[in-house]
Protein backbone atom coordinates (compact mmCIF):
# COMPACT_ATOMS: atom_id res chain seq x y z
CA UNK A 1 0.00 0.00 0.00
CA UNK A 2 1.32 3.44 -0.80
CA UNK A 3 2.54 5.56 2.11
CA UNK A 4 0.05 8.00 3.50
CA UNK A 5 0.68 11.71 3.36
CA UNK A 6 -1.55 14.24 5.01
CA UNK A 7 -2.09 17.16 2.78
CA UNK A 8 -2.23 20.59 4.39
CA UNK A 9 -4.17 23.22 2.49
CA UNK A 10 -2.02 26.22 1.63
CA UNK A 11 -4.89 28.66 1.68
CA UNK A 12 -6.23 29.61 5.07
CA UNK A 13 -9.73 28.38 5.74
CA UNK A 14 -11.99 30.39 7.98
CA UNK A 15 -12.72 28.19 10.97
CA UNK A 16 -15.17 29.68 13.42
CA UNK A 17 -14.70 28.66 17.05
CA UNK A 18 -18.16 28.22 18.53
CA UNK A 19 -18.92 29.32 22.09
CA UNK A 20 -22.02 28.32 23.98
CA UNK A 21 -22.72 31.74 25.42
CA UNK A 22 -21.06 35.07 26.05
CA UNK A 23 -21.45 37.79 28.68
CA UNK A 24 -23.57 40.82 27.85
CA UNK A 25 -22.65 44.35 28.88
CA UNK A 26 -23.86 43.68 32.43
CA UNK A 27 -21.64 40.63 32.82
CA UNK A 28 -24.49 38.10 32.65
CA UNK A 29 -24.59 35.27 30.12
CA UNK A 30 -26.95 35.48 27.17
CA UNK A 31 -28.12 32.58 25.05
CA UNK A 32 -26.63 32.14 21.61
CA UNK A 33 -30.02 30.80 20.40
CA UNK A 34 -32.64 32.66 22.44
CA UNK A 35 -35.62 31.86 20.19
CA UNK A 36 -35.21 28.05 20.43
CA UNK A 37 -35.99 27.25 16.81
CA UNK A 38 -34.15 25.48 14.01
CA UNK A 39 -31.42 27.73 12.64
CA UNK A 40 -28.69 27.50 10.03
CA UNK A 41 -25.25 27.14 11.59
CA UNK A 42 -23.27 29.47 9.35
CA UNK A 43 -19.96 28.80 11.12
CA UNK A 44 -19.89 25.10 10.25
CA UNK A 45 -21.44 25.71 6.83
CA UNK A 46 -18.79 28.30 5.96
CA UNK A 47 -16.05 26.03 7.23
CA UNK A 48 -16.51 23.86 4.14
CA UNK A 49 -16.72 26.59 1.53
CA UNK A 50 -14.43 25.54 -1.36
CA UNK A 51 -11.05 27.19 -1.08
CA UNK A 52 -7.43 26.14 -1.09
CA UNK A 53 -5.71 23.34 -2.96
CA UNK A 54 -7.09 20.32 -1.08
CA UNK A 55 -10.68 19.46 0.00
CA UNK A 56 -13.16 21.60 -1.95
CA UNK A 57 -16.30 19.46 -1.85
CA UNK A 58 -17.69 16.18 -0.62
CA UNK A 59 -20.61 14.28 0.83
CA UNK A 60 -21.00 11.62 3.52
CA UNK A 61 -20.04 14.01 6.35
CA UNK A 62 -19.62 11.54 9.20
CA UNK A 63 -17.71 12.81 12.22
CA UNK A 64 -15.90 11.14 15.11
CA UNK A 65 -14.41 12.83 18.15
CA UNK A 66 -10.81 11.72 18.62
CA UNK A 67 -9.14 11.02 21.98
CA UNK A 68 -7.10 14.23 21.68
CA UNK A 69 -10.28 16.34 21.45
CA UNK A 70 -10.21 16.99 17.71
CA UNK A 71 -12.92 15.74 15.36
CA UNK A 72 -12.20 13.89 12.12
CA UNK A 73 -14.75 14.42 9.34
CA UNK A 74 -15.15 11.44 7.01
CA UNK A 75 -16.29 12.19 3.48
CA UNK A 76 -17.44 10.12 0.53
CA UNK A 77 -16.81 11.29 -3.05
CA UNK A 78 -14.39 14.20 -2.67
CA UNK A 79 -13.20 16.98 -4.97
CA UNK A 80 -9.64 18.15 -4.32
CA UNK A 81 -8.49 21.68 -5.14
CA UNK A 82 -8.68 23.49 -8.45
CA UNK A 83 -11.39 26.07 -7.79
CA UNK A 84 -11.12 29.48 -9.45
CA UNK A 85 -11.88 32.75 -7.60
CA UNK A 86 -15.32 32.84 -9.27
CA UNK A 87 -16.10 29.36 -7.88
CA UNK A 88 -15.65 27.34 -11.04
CA UNK A 89 -14.06 23.93 -10.63
CA UNK A 90 -11.24 22.82 -12.92
CA UNK A 91 -11.36 19.15 -13.92
CA UNK A 92 -8.72 16.78 -12.54
CA UNK A 93 -7.71 13.20 -13.34
CA UNK A 94 -9.48 11.38 -11.79
CA UNK A 95 -12.37 13.82 -11.45
CA UNK A 96 -12.70 13.02 -7.72
CA UNK A 97 -11.66 10.46 -5.13
CA UNK A 98 -14.08 8.11 -3.36
CA UNK A 99 -13.36 9.06 0.26
CA UNK A 100 -11.21 11.31 2.44
CA UNK A 101 -10.62 12.41 6.02
CA UNK A 102 -10.58 16.09 6.99
CA UNK A 103 -9.59 17.78 10.25
CA UNK A 104 -10.23 21.52 10.77
CA UNK A 105 -7.63 23.05 13.04
CA UNK A 106 -5.56 26.19 13.39
CA UNK A 107 -7.50 28.01 10.70
CA UNK A 108 -6.96 25.37 8.03
CA UNK A 109 -8.47 22.16 6.67
CA UNK A 110 -6.06 19.23 6.80
CA UNK A 111 -7.07 16.65 4.18
CA UNK A 112 -5.95 13.02 4.42
CA UNK A 113 -5.74 10.67 1.45
CA UNK A 114 -3.31 8.10 0.08
CA UNK A 115 -0.45 8.62 -2.30
CA UNK A 116 2.01 11.42 -2.87
CA UNK A 117 0.80 14.98 -2.20
CA UNK A 118 0.15 15.57 -5.91
CA UNK A 119 -1.80 12.33 -6.40
CA UNK A 120 -5.57 11.87 -6.21
CA UNK A 121 -6.03 8.62 -4.29
CA UNK A 122 -8.75 7.81 -1.79
CA UNK A 123 -8.02 7.30 1.88
CA UNK A 124 -9.54 3.80 1.76
CA UNK A 125 -9.07 1.72 -1.40
CA UNK A 126 -10.08 -1.93 -2.01
CA UNK A 127 -6.87 -4.00 -1.84
CA UNK A 128 -7.52 -5.60 -5.24
CA UNK A 129 -7.70 -2.10 -6.74
CA UNK A 130 -4.67 -0.77 -4.86
CA UNK A 131 -2.39 -3.63 -5.94
CA UNK A 132 -3.72 -3.72 -9.51
CA UNK A 133 -4.62 -7.43 -9.31
CA UNK A 134 -8.26 -6.92 -10.30
CA UNK A 135 -7.65 -4.70 -13.29
CA UNK A 136 -10.24 -2.32 -11.83
CA UNK A 137 -9.90 1.33 -10.93
CA UNK A 138 -11.89 3.15 -8.28
CA UNK A 139 -14.32 4.12 -11.02
CA UNK A 140 -15.22 0.41 -11.10
CA UNK A 141 -14.84 -0.73 -7.47
CA UNK A 142 -14.67 1.49 -4.40
CA UNK A 143 -15.54 2.19 -0.77
CA UNK A 144 -18.05 4.72 0.43
CA UNK A 145 -17.61 5.40 4.16
CA UNK A 146 -20.12 4.83 6.91
CA UNK A 147 -20.04 5.72 10.59
CA UNK A 148 -16.94 5.58 12.80
CA UNK A 149 -16.12 4.91 16.44
CA UNK A 150 -13.09 4.91 18.74
CA UNK A 151 -11.99 1.69 20.40
CA UNK A 152 -8.77 1.02 22.33
CA UNK A 153 -7.44 4.37 21.15
CA UNK A 154 -7.86 3.64 17.45
CA UNK A 155 -10.27 4.91 14.81
CA UNK A 156 -12.62 2.33 13.30
CA UNK A 157 -14.51 3.24 10.12
CA UNK A 158 -17.24 1.17 8.47
CA UNK A 159 -17.34 1.21 4.68
CA UNK A 160 -19.67 -0.15 2.01
CA UNK A 161 -18.02 -1.68 -1.04
CA UNK A 162 -19.71 -0.90 -4.36
CA UNK A 163 -19.08 -1.71 -7.99
CA UNK A 164 -20.26 0.04 -11.16
CA UNK A 165 -22.60 -2.39 -12.90
CA UNK A 166 -24.07 0.06 -15.41
CA UNK A 167 -22.77 3.33 -16.81
CA UNK A 168 -25.52 5.65 -15.63
CA UNK A 169 -25.38 7.72 -12.43
CA UNK A 170 -27.38 5.17 -10.39
CA UNK A 171 -25.80 2.07 -11.92
CA UNK A 172 -23.74 1.09 -8.85
CA UNK A 173 -24.40 -2.04 -6.78
CA UNK A 174 -23.62 -2.97 -3.18
CA UNK A 175 -21.06 -5.73 -2.55
CA UNK A 176 -20.45 -6.00 1.21
CA UNK A 177 -19.73 -4.25 4.51
CA UNK A 178 -16.12 -3.87 5.69
CA UNK A 179 -14.43 -2.25 8.70
CA UNK A 180 -11.14 -0.34 8.69
CA UNK A 181 -8.96 0.35 11.72
CA UNK A 182 -6.50 3.27 11.84
CA UNK A 183 -3.90 4.18 14.43
CA UNK A 184 -4.07 7.63 15.98
CA UNK A 185 -3.04 10.35 15.64
CA UNK A 186 -1.25 9.43 12.37
CA UNK A 187 -4.17 7.64 10.60
CA UNK A 188 -2.05 4.68 9.52
CA UNK A 189 -4.15 1.76 8.30
CA UNK A 190 -3.83 -1.24 10.61
CA UNK A 191 -6.34 -3.76 9.24
CA UNK A 192 -9.55 -4.23 7.33
CA UNK A 193 -12.20 -6.89 7.97
CA UNK A 194 -15.13 -7.90 5.78
CA UNK A 195 -18.53 -9.17 6.89
CA UNK A 196 -19.98 -10.34 3.59
CA UNK A 197 -23.27 -9.00 2.30
CA UNK A 198 -25.32 -9.82 5.49
CA UNK A 199 -28.48 -10.40 3.46
CA UNK A 200 -27.75 -7.23 1.44
CA UNK A 201 -28.31 -4.96 4.44
CA UNK A 202 -25.90 -2.04 4.17
CA UNK A 203 -24.68 -2.21 7.76
CA UNK A 204 -22.32 0.40 9.18
CA UNK A 205 -24.26 3.52 8.24
CA UNK A 206 -24.75 4.30 11.95
CA UNK A 207 -22.99 3.08 15.10
CA UNK A 208 -24.05 3.50 18.72
CA UNK A 209 -21.62 2.17 21.36
CA UNK A 210 -22.98 1.39 24.84
CA UNK A 211 -21.33 -0.02 27.98
CA UNK A 212 -22.04 -3.62 26.97
CA UNK A 213 -22.65 -3.69 23.21
CA UNK A 214 -21.78 -1.87 20.03
CA UNK A 215 -24.91 -1.42 17.93
CA UNK A 216 -24.47 -1.32 14.16
CA UNK A 217 -27.23 0.00 11.91
CA UNK A 218 -27.91 -0.42 8.23
CA UNK A 219 -30.46 0.02 5.50
CA UNK A 220 -32.14 -2.36 3.07
CA UNK A 221 -34.85 -1.29 0.65
CA UNK A 222 -34.78 2.08 2.47
CA UNK A 223 -35.74 0.58 5.86
CA UNK A 224 -33.41 0.65 8.91
CA UNK A 225 -32.09 -2.51 10.62
CA UNK A 226 -29.86 -3.08 13.65
CA UNK A 227 -27.23 -5.62 14.67
CA UNK A 228 -25.04 -5.78 17.76
CA UNK A 229 -21.77 -7.24 18.98
CA UNK A 230 -20.28 -7.38 22.50
CA UNK A 231 -18.24 -4.30 23.25
CA UNK A 232 -14.71 -4.73 21.92
CA UNK A 233 -15.71 -7.61 19.64
CA UNK A 234 -17.23 -5.90 16.61
CA UNK A 235 -15.10 -8.02 14.30
CA UNK A 236 -16.62 -11.17 15.80
CA UNK A 237 -20.11 -12.63 15.43
CA UNK A 238 -23.09 -10.30 15.31
CA UNK A 239 -26.65 -10.70 16.45
CA UNK A 240 -29.57 -9.25 14.52
CA UNK A 241 -32.82 -7.84 15.86
CA UNK A 242 -35.95 -9.60 14.59
CA UNK A 243 -38.48 -7.30 16.23
CA UNK A 244 -38.64 -9.11 19.56
CA UNK A 245 -35.31 -10.86 20.15
CA UNK A 246 -31.74 -11.22 18.89
CA UNK A 247 -30.89 -13.93 16.38
CA UNK A 248 -27.71 -15.10 14.65
CA UNK A 249 -29.11 -15.10 11.10
CA UNK A 250 -29.19 -11.76 9.26
CA UNK A 251 -31.97 -13.09 7.04
CA UNK A 252 -34.30 -13.15 10.06
CA UNK A 253 -33.76 -9.47 10.86
CA UNK A 254 -36.68 -7.08 10.40
CA UNK A 255 -36.74 -3.27 10.07
CA UNK A 256 -36.66 -1.34 13.35
CA UNK A 257 -39.36 1.01 12.11
CA UNK A 258 -41.57 1.21 9.04
CA UNK A 259 -40.03 4.41 7.73
CA UNK A 260 -38.53 4.78 4.27
CA UNK A 261 -35.29 6.64 4.93
CA UNK A 262 -32.08 7.85 3.36
CA UNK A 263 -29.05 5.57 3.07
CA UNK A 264 -27.08 7.24 5.87
CA UNK A 265 -28.48 8.19 9.27
CA UNK A 266 -27.52 8.63 12.93
CA UNK A 267 -28.30 6.93 16.24
CA UNK A 268 -26.90 8.24 19.52
CA UNK A 269 -27.68 8.42 23.22
CA UNK A 270 -28.87 11.60 24.91
CA UNK A 271 -29.06 11.13 28.69
CA UNK A 272 -31.43 8.17 29.09
CA UNK A 273 -32.93 8.52 25.61
CA UNK A 274 -31.74 7.14 22.27
CA UNK A 275 -32.27 9.41 19.27
CA UNK A 276 -32.37 8.48 15.59
CA UNK A 277 -32.01 11.18 12.91
CA UNK A 278 -33.01 10.16 9.39
CA UNK A 279 -33.84 12.05 6.23
CA UNK A 280 -36.71 10.62 4.20
CA UNK A 281 -35.80 8.37 1.28
CA UNK A 282 -36.47 8.83 -2.41
CA UNK A 283 -34.48 12.10 -2.41
CA UNK A 284 -37.03 13.66 -0.08
CA UNK A 285 -36.11 16.88 1.69
CA UNK A 286 -37.65 16.30 5.12
CA UNK A 287 -35.47 15.35 8.11
CA UNK A 288 -37.11 13.32 10.88
CA UNK A 289 -36.26 12.35 14.43
CA UNK A 290 -37.31 9.32 16.49
CA UNK A 291 -36.70 8.41 20.14
CA UNK A 292 -36.50 5.14 22.05
CA UNK A 293 -35.61 3.79 25.49
CA UNK A 294 -33.23 1.23 23.97
CA UNK A 295 -30.80 1.38 21.02
CA UNK A 296 -33.11 -0.91 19.03
CA UNK A 297 -36.50 0.63 19.74
CA UNK A 298 -39.39 0.65 19.67
CA UNK A 299 -38.89 4.00 17.95
CA UNK A 300 -41.60 6.53 18.74
CA UNK A 301 -42.37 10.26 18.68
CA UNK A 302 -41.63 10.69 14.98
CA UNK A 303 -41.06 14.40 14.37
CA UNK A 304 -40.40 16.28 11.14
CA UNK A 305 -37.69 18.64 12.38
CA UNK A 306 -36.56 20.36 9.16
CA UNK A 307 -37.22 20.58 5.44
CA UNK A 308 -34.05 21.32 3.52
CA UNK A 309 -34.27 24.25 1.10
CA UNK A 310 -33.60 23.85 -2.61
CA UNK A 311 -30.65 25.71 -4.07
CA UNK A 312 -31.37 28.72 -6.24
CA UNK A 313 -30.58 28.37 -9.94
CA UNK A 314 -30.01 24.61 -9.76
CA UNK A 315 -33.03 22.76 -11.12
CA UNK A 316 -31.27 19.39 -10.93
CA UNK A 317 -30.05 19.68 -7.33
CA UNK A 318 -31.24 17.66 -4.36
CA UNK A 319 -30.39 17.09 -0.68
CA UNK A 320 -29.80 13.81 1.16
CA UNK A 321 -28.34 11.83 4.08
CA UNK A 322 -28.76 14.10 7.10
CA UNK A 323 -26.45 13.16 9.99
CA UNK A 324 -26.18 14.27 13.62
CA UNK A 325 -22.97 15.44 15.29
CA UNK A 326 -23.84 15.36 19.02
CA UNK A 327 -20.30 16.15 20.19
CA UNK A 328 -20.93 19.74 19.02
CA UNK A 329 -24.21 20.21 20.92
CA UNK A 330 -24.43 23.62 22.58
CA UNK A 331 -27.21 24.85 24.83
CA UNK A 332 -29.11 21.67 23.90
CA UNK A 333 -28.95 22.67 20.23
CA UNK A 334 -28.03 19.60 18.17
CA UNK A 335 -25.78 20.05 15.13
CA UNK A 336 -27.06 18.26 11.99
CA UNK A 337 -25.53 18.18 8.52
CA UNK A 338 -27.05 17.37 5.16
CA UNK A 339 -25.56 17.05 1.68
CA UNK A 340 -26.32 18.84 -1.56
CA UNK A 341 -25.70 17.43 -5.03
CA UNK A 342 -26.79 17.73 -8.65
CA UNK A 343 -27.95 15.17 -11.20
CA UNK A 344 -25.74 16.95 -13.76
CA UNK A 345 -21.99 16.53 -13.26
CA UNK A 346 -21.21 19.72 -15.18
CA UNK A 347 -23.07 21.72 -12.53
CA UNK A 348 -20.22 20.98 -10.11
CA UNK A 349 -17.74 22.57 -12.50
CA UNK A 350 -19.91 25.58 -13.24
CA UNK A 351 -20.58 26.16 -9.52
CA UNK A 352 -18.24 24.64 -6.94
CA UNK A 353 -20.50 25.88 -4.12
CA UNK A 354 -23.10 23.15 -4.75
CA UNK A 355 -21.37 19.99 -3.55
CA UNK A 356 -20.65 20.47 0.13
CA UNK A 357 -22.24 19.94 3.52
CA UNK A 358 -24.65 22.40 5.08
CA UNK A 359 -25.42 22.55 8.78
CA UNK A 360 -28.37 23.38 11.00
CA UNK A 361 -29.05 23.50 14.75
CA UNK A 362 -32.14 21.78 16.14
CA UNK A 363 -33.39 22.28 19.73
CA UNK A 364 -33.28 18.95 21.54
CA UNK A 365 -36.74 19.68 22.96
CA UNK A 366 -38.12 19.54 19.40
CA UNK A 367 -36.99 15.89 19.38
CA UNK A 368 -37.67 14.49 22.85
CA UNK A 369 -40.71 16.46 24.03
Amino acid sequence: MNPLYHQLSIATVLFFVLTACKPDSNGTKTSKWPNRQVVVDSAFTNMYMPRGDQFTGGDGVYSAKLPDGRTVWIFGDTFLGNVTPDNRRIKTDPLYIRNSFVIPEEGQLTTFHQGEPHEYKSMMIPPEVADGSSGFSELDLWYWPGDAFIEEGNLNVFVSKFYQKEKDMWGFRFVETELFEFSLPDFQQLRVNDFGDLDSIHFGHAVCPTETFTYIYGLKNQFPYVARAPKGKVRGKWEFYNGSSWVSDAKKAVPMVKFSGSEQFSVFQWDETFIMIMQEGGLGRKIYSFIAKTPYGPWTNQQMIYKTPLLDNCKDCWTYNALAHPQFTEEDMLLISYNTNSMVLQDHYDNALIYRPRFIRVPIENIIE
